[in-house]
């Protein structure tokens, strides 16, 4: 896997060449140098259960005086190549790192340190390239052996055979050992909080004889406590809280155990003092804000004691606003096509990234590949183009692969350059010295690239066939020069086959792009054939694009801004006008604060409390990628192009075609947080599916592009649509929305244009009441017996009672499915139950959707009551206890993607509303347990291990947004009169503006008194000035604004939540 020749001992960034003293002394070491791991975790041959045991992970770490070896300290660690690391075609490129923390108590005044790593053997068919970081200053060594070449060694695959395992199996008789070392200067190892991350990058394992650190004989190690402070520093913000402001003291924390206490002095006066209990905490400790320069002295405390005290500079900063916690980077490693950093608007068209993937599954942005080839336009399922990108030098025209540098026109970058915040994107392409930034609005993207004056040309690309993770042929393209300042185009694209065998997409991007600068040259590319013409057309080819060239030598700065449209040039014209030029000019800060703004529009309708940071940036995180990830594909003017090539026109100026990826079970995540936050959304889809409905005769369960993909089944847009109306969200045709549900639910599917429509088992689930495994998916009879139910409740609040019974009465087909003993068990058409039925084996992935006959079992989201009934209370909650027991030590994450071999699997939805079962059984404090733990293992705080599954254009993040503020709706909140079910809040306030939204309240307020990570149980609770004893309450009560108050313990209260 070499994306760059390096020699060894290649220095990166900050670990420069230094001396070391001889008579330097170890500071510590982690295992014993005799050529042997037996001293570590999981040896002599324990790699299949890396993953599960925990090992691998961003916030799992080694604390050196703490840890212990044996346990703590894995004997080996894979590399990207090795499945048993995580890799697999469907789950992504996975990295792993070991993370191992120190303190400092006496910084010596001379001397440098130096890092040994001593292996006993690593892997040669995918030789490793290490990285190491120190203090976050990184150093990479590729490893090389006799006989094998990095450059000569097969192209990895994502479902490699276990690679070289006769070592990590305990036969070390062919084994090589290797001894890095590393030179740090002293300026990087600090006092108090040390960290250095080990990973592969690329290719295969490692395995660890020793690692230590020697230094100077002066530096003492810090004997851990009960707390260890990675870090302190002064926050570059200010926050400002009942009318005072405060510049926040950032102290980074791990808890390691008993009940200790924190607290912070400054200059002598307390300004924070909290318990911690268990994981990470970043506190945002109280100084006061101060308006010019100064310093103070701080100290922490653990429980009186002091732990670490210095000097931090004060000053005077901008004020925080809930938009500035979220990094878009978050959670996008081995993400799909549809989760990246970079300006994504609510719902944009345009979503500008930086991609550095081969075209496939999952391409896009993956955080390990430290370089990029383009910044692309489109991240929709299914659709993509148009890439922009700036280079100098010799002219290349093809990206390039994604592990060899030079190939092509992508660019190494600095990782340390590379920021990612709400509205903007800024790298520097290292190979050509340019500063690249990004930021967009909408339907249109603006770049502005630095150039060096150094380099004796500035050159824009345009590239019409980019990889992404649908690969597309180009129909035809078309690109013209119409001044020094404009050019315009289209290309028209093709992939076939996206989703089975029934459905592709045919689109044509058009676009406008513009320049602040004259372009001196332009020229361009079709397949291999290069020229200089200011017009380019071509039909049926591979590859085009254009080079466009620049005099940057005054002023090194190109500005470049961008309107696309799927309907003509003119609309990408009219959006570029509309959404930039007119309102921003050639402003580009303009543009990212416009989307700044936006963002903090909604974020501030849902305002939570706490002291740690870290909590704040995942619920925003998460909130922002419930609202980002998925497109709209109509104009300014309202104009949309059908699946059938023809443009329509929305009726209403308020109305948005809106495309996603499915609806498959948005019900447990993305609809509760649309209907909840943005509930002027949740409107405008159903307005978008009704006007498909107008265009076509149909529903979309996959309106990618405003097509009919038929991705994944059932109707799961019905619930939406359904759900929106019970929720008080009635701005369109309810009448309209019940008859096309119907349709949905009566009619077969069949081919619509270039898409196909419909339930596919639809006549056999009629015939038989159930989808005999036979005749199609036997899973498909619990969920269209769902979306059943959810025709039939919105038929009832219309006042439709013959629909009503006809469809509240298929709405109990699921029961046809469930045998005697309680599990949802394959039948065929002559209603025989299948022989040797296993819930876990039998018809896994393929009669049980994405799952097995346990998880399938509860789908039952309409009438948990009466499948508890069905299956009986004790054998329904132990089954739910065993299944949550089994899969919290794999995070609820099915390794590879294998979702059906693990009960409970939060990375994908079938195992979504688990945890809320337990209120329906009688057992509320079991639901409170769960869910908080779910919230602890399954979710995450960095780029990789935010969420670990599919997080499907948002569902992953919404569900984590609804569990943080302790609500749920297992029926999706479809019933005539939904209501909220209660978890476990994460946090002590949360503020919900209703806004007086669809003649909504003012706000409503959820405070959960005394809660913390060990205080998870609800003791009592009170809901608008009344005693609540139900573990459940009208959504109404919510809606019309007021407040939830929770008091919370360490242990559950059993008579609390169970009263019906």
């Amino acid at each position: 896997m070499k994306k760059t020749t390096l020699m060894i001992f290649l220095f990166i960034q900050g670990i420069a060449a230094c001396s070391f003293a001889q008579k330097g002394k170890t500071i510590w070491s982690i295992g014993k140098a005799n050529n042997s791991s037996s001293e570590f975790a999981l040896s002599p041959k324990g790699f299949k259960n890396y993953v599960g045991h925990d090992f691998g992970f961003e916030d799992k770490y080694f604390l050196v005086g703490y840890s212990k070896e044996k346990k703590d300290f894995p004997y080996v660690i894979p590399g990207p190549v090795d499945t048993w690391g995580g890799t697999w075609p469907t789950s992504g490129w996975r990295t792993n790192q070991v993370n191992i923390l120190f303190g400092i108590k006496d910084l010596p005044v001379k001397g440098d340190y130096k890092l040994v790593i001593k292996l006993v053997d690593y892997a040669k068919k995918f030789l490793p390239l290490i990285k190491v970081s120190v203090n976050n200053q990184d150093k990479k060594i590729q490893l090389n052996a006799a006989g094998y070449d990095v450059n000569k060694q097969p192209y990895p695959k994502q479902n490699e055979a276990y690679v070289d395992t006769a070592s990590i199996t305990g036969n070390l008789s062919k084994a090589t050992p290797k001894t890095i070392e590393i030179p740090i200067s002293r300026d990087i190892i600090t006092k108090g909080g040390n960290s250095i991350v080990i990973t592969v990058l690329e290719g295969s394992w490692i395995l660890f004889d020793e690692v230590s650190l020697k230094g100077p004989s002066e530096a003492a190690l810090e004997t851990p406590g009960q707390i260890f402070v990675r870090k302190v520093k002064a926050a570059d913000y200010e926050l400002e809280t009942d009318g005072k402001k405060v510049q926040p003291l950032l102290i980074n924390a791990e808890y390691l155990k008993g009940t200790p206490r924190i607290s912070v002095q400054l200059d002598g006066q307390t300004i924070f003092n909290e318990v911690l209990e268990k994981g990470g905490y970043e506190f945002e400790a109280p100084m006061p804000a101060v308006t010019s320069s100064k310093q103070s002295q701080y100290k922490i405390l653990e429980n009186g004691k002091v732990i670490e005290q210095g000097i931090v500079n004060r000053a005077k900063q901008k004020l925080q606003t809930l938009a500035d916690y979220v990094d878009t980077r978050i959670g996008t490693a081995h993400s799909r096509w549809m989760i990246a950093p970079g300006p994504w608007m609510p719902f944009g068209m345009v979503k500008m990234s930086p991609d550095n993937q081969n075209e496939g599954w999952q391409a896009g942005y993956q955080p390990s590949y430290e370089s990029i080839g383009t910044f692309s336009h489109i991240h929709e399922w299914t659709l993509g183009g148009l890439g922009v990108f700036a280079t100098n030098g010799k002219l290349k025209t093809k990206i390039g692969d994604e592990l060899k540098a030079g190939a092509g026109y992508r660019s190494q970058i600095d990782k340390k350059s590379e920021e990612a915040p709400i509205g903007y994107y800024k790298v520097k392409l290292t190979d050509y010295n340019i500063k690249a930034e990004v930021t967009a609005t909408t339907r249109c993207g603006f770049e502005r690239f630095t150039f060096p004056k150094d380099r004796d040309s500035a050159r824009v690309l345009i590239d019409l066939h980019i990889p992404s993770e649908n690969d597309y042929q180009l129909k035809e393209i078309k690109l013209k020069k119409i001044n020094d300042y404009r050019i315009e185009g289209f290309a028209h694209q093709i992939s076939p086959q996206v989703w089975s065998n029934d459905a592709g997409q045919d689109y044509t991007i058009h676009f406008v792009i513009e320049f602040d600068k004259p372009i001196k040259k332009m020229g361009g590319w079709i397949n291999d054939k290069i020229e200089y013409s200011n017009t380019f057309e071509a039909k049926n080819i591979e590859n085009a694009g254009l080079f466009l060239e620049f005099d940057a030598k005054r002023n090194p700065v190109v500005q470049v801004r961008s309107g696309i449209s799927l309907v003509s040039i003119e609309n990408a014209d009219l959006n570029l006008k509309t959404e930039v030029t007119n309102p921003f000019g050639w402003d580009f800060n303009a543009v990212k604060q416009n989307q700044i703004n936006t963002w903090n529009d909604i974020f501030n309708r849902v305002c939570v409390t706490t002291t740690n940071r870290l909590e704040k940036v995942r619920f925003y995180n998460s909130l922002y990628r419930s609202i980002c990830s998925r497109n709209t594909w109509s104009d300014q003017n309202g104009e949309w192009r059908g699946t059938d090539g023809k443009v329509q026109k929305l009726k209403r100026k308020d109305d948005v075609a809106l495309g996603c990826d499915a609806f498959w079970n948005t019900f447990w995540n993305l609809n509760q947080v649309w209907n909840l936050v943005t509930p002027e959304w949740s409107n405008r889809w159903v307005n978008s599916q009704l006007a498909m409905y107008d265009a076509y005769g149909w529903l979309a369960k996959g309106p990618a592009g405003m097509n009919y993909i038929p991705v994944m089944v059932a109707e799961h847009e019905i619930p939406q649509m359904v759900a929106a109306y019970q929720m008080g969200i009635r701005d369109f045709d309810a009448d309209k929305v019940l008859k096309a549900a119907v349709k949905m639910q009566t009619t077969p599917a069949q081919k619509v244009f270039t898409g196909f429509a419909g339930n596919r088992d639809l006549v056999a689930y009629e015939k038989y009441k159930y989808v005999p495994s036979d005749k199609g998916r036997f899973s498909n009879s619990m969920e269209y017996s769902y979306d059943d139910w959810t025709v039939g409740q919105l038929a009832k609040s219309l006042g439709k009672t013959e629909v009503y019974n006809k469809f509240n009465e298929r709405g109990q087909w699921w029961k046809n499915t469930i045998d005697s003993n309680g599990y949802s068990h394959m039948k065929l058409s002559n209603g025989e139950w299948t022989k040797n039925f296993d819930p876990f084996r039998s018809g896994a992935n393929e009669h049980y959707v994405e799952g097995n006959a346990w998880q399938l079992t509860f789908f039952v989201p309409q009438d948990v009551p009466a499948l508890v009934h069905q299956i009986g209370k004790d054998k329904f909650i132990d089954r739910l206890e065993w299944g949550f027991a089994q899969s919290e030590p794999w995070r609820y994450n099915g390794m590879n993607d294998q979702y059906w071999e693990y009960p409970v699997v939060q990375g994908n939805q079938q195992s979504m509303h688990f945890s809320f079962l337990f209120n329906w059984a009688g057992k509320p404090w079991s639901t409170q347990k769960w869910s908080r733990s779910i919230l602890d293992r399954f979710y995450g705080y960095g780029v990789g291990n935010a969420y670990l599954g599919d997080e499907d254009q948002g569902q992953m993040s919404a569900w984590l947004v609804m569990t943080s503020i302790g609500l749920f709706q297992t029926d999706g909140g479809a019933r005539v009169n939904p209501i909220y079910e209660i978890g476990s809040p994460l946090f002590e306030k949360t503020e919900i503006d209703l806004g007086q939204r669809f003649g909504r309240g003012k706000k409503f307020t959820i405070e959960a008194k005394g809660v913390s990570r060990n205080n998870l149980y609800v003791q009592k609770a009170t809901l608008n000035g009344h005693t609540l004893n139900s573990f459940n309450f009208p959504a109404s009560e919510l809606l019309k604004g007021g407040s939830l108050v929770l008091e919370m313990g360490p242990e559950p209260n059993k008579s609390w939540g169970i009263s019906k």
